[in-house]
């Protein structure tokens, strides 16, 4: 029988090495190649059959080794791997459609369960990675709204919201955009309208919260 190949991608090489052993274990399933980044993982695309990314990586992170294999390679199959607990974060990548989502802590129990879902066709989500999300439906609720509407933002409106997530005042951003702090101000208005957003404050208080997905829509769009 032909066993599947699986690339393993973390950056911490203990994790990397467990998971190789455990999966070796496995009759079905070989490591072909361990990588420390995601940009490696993209190199060696033809190598696998399944990813196992990490979420948080340098050079490329598992949000974007995720969102290329699944626009170029859709026929390969995809687990995310994390500690990480940003709903931001997590909304996003699962929003990518992998294959497969585990949180770290559990993933000696679950690896095996979740390859042979995801060969069969199907989603698997670990049972803590589950929790976590019914815990918090309402935040992810609140995210993923948010995330949709951050697509509604003109190019200027985008900058802007940049601007405000650091913490900026209007006369600053005015000044940085070469504008009106008068214009700044009818933006912000317009801005908290497509985002849904009521109250001044409001619109700085969670732009700052949620600056690393503002942050990273403006360095797609704007730079």
């Amino acid at each position: 029988m032909n066993k599947e190949k699986v690339l393993v991608a973390d950056d911490h090489y203990l994790v990397r090495l467990g998971l190789k052993v455990l999966i070796e274990s496995f009759d079905n399933y070989t490591v072909s190649i361990d990588v420390e980044n995601g940009k490696d993982a993209i190199e060696a695309v033809d190598l696998a059959d399944i990813f196992i990314l990490d979420l948080e990586m340098p050079v490329f992170d598992g949000i974007k080794a995720l969102k290329i294999i699944k626009e170029k390679h859709p026929k390969k199959k995809v687990v995310l791997l994390t500690n990480s607990m940003s709903i931001p974060i997590l909304v996003t990548a699962k929003n990518l459609k992998p294959n497969g989502f585990l949180f770290k802590d559990c993933v000696h129990q679950e690896i095996k369960t979740c390859l042979e879902e995801i060969s069969k066709g199907n989603y698997y989500q670990g049972k803590n990675c589950m929790a976590f999300f019914n815990k918090h439906a309402e935040e992810i609720e609140f995210v993923e709204n948010l995330l949709r509407n951050l697509s509604y933002l003109t190019k200027t409106e985008l900058k802007i919201l940049y601007k405000i997530s650091l913490n900026l005042t209007n006369p600053e951003i005015a000044e940085l955009l070469y504008n009106s702090p008068k214009t700044i101000e009818n933006h912000r208005t317009n801005i908290s309208k497509k985002l849904d957003i009521s109250g001044y404050n409001n619109l700085q208080v969670i732009a700052v919260k949620y600056r690393k997905s503002i942050e990273s829509l403006y360095n797609d769009i704007c730079k």
